[in-house]
């Protein structure tokens, strides 16, 4: 994983299109909101781990054979928003669908969609040539 810096505070991982990159996302986000000052056990830190490895799941599992690499970027915006994309090379956009109660997946949209909803956060797609960031965005975090 390569990482990068600016300012204001930007944190940027390349990580391969397979499901053993995703465990390993969560882990290095947690480290960047501990060195941002953030308690390393708090809500905010598993809510947005839960975020990043849903996200990134979605991208290995739809864009995989796509992508040569994903990208995740955490940041934070105007107004302390912390901001969590992660852009591949799928075109198309994530849309929730509604899951069978056996399934075993389809639910990772809507888990996303909650855990904003409780935060007072909201999911973006920005599309780009070749593909799509999909943009998490908590409000209020670092004020």
């Amino acid at each position: 994983m390569n990482t990068s810096t600016l300012h204001p505070p930007i944190r940027t991982f390349e990580l391969p299109p397979s499901r053993s990159a995703v465990p390993r996302i969560r882990h290095r986000l947690a480290g960047v909101l501990s060195e941002w000052g953030l308690p390393a056990d708090g809500d905010l830190i598993y809510a947005l781990g839960l975020i990043a490895t849903e996200l990134v799941t979605n991208a290995v599992t739809h864009a995989g054979m796509r992508t040569p690499s994903i990208r995740v970027t955490l940041g934070i915006g105007d107004g302390g928003v912390l901001r969590l994309g992660v852009r591949d090379n799928h075109t198309t956009c994530p849309r929730r669908i509604t899951a069978s109660h056996d399934a075993t997946c389809g639910r990772g949209t809507a888990i996303v969609d909650l855990l904003l909803r409780e935060r007072g956060g909201r999911l973006t797609t920005e599309p780009h040539p070749g593909g799509k960031t999909v943009w998490a965005e908590l409000p209020d975090t670092f004020r």
